[in-house]
């Protein structure tokens, strides 16, 4: 297994991998948003978890994104 099948198969979770990591985050439509990667309540944490972009993440307070 590489790194890219890995992502692959997080991504495949990527709403239990977005409630279990980001507690204090809540569904909004396709996406799961938080106040930061530390999990507090909030919005400028958003987590895709449905879609061809699923997996893929933004931090707007921070600038930071990734998948």
């Amino acid at each position: 297994m590489n790194a890219h099948d890995v992502a692959q198969r997080l991504a495949d979770r990527a709403s239990d991998v977005a409630a279990h990591l980001l507690p204090g985050g809540k569904k909004h439509g396709a996406e799961w948003k938080a106040g930061s990667a530390s999990g507090e309540a909030g919005q400028s944490l958003s987590v895709r978890i449905n879609g061809a972009k699923k997996g893929v993440w933004a931090d707007f307070a921070t600038g930071e994104k990734g998948d």
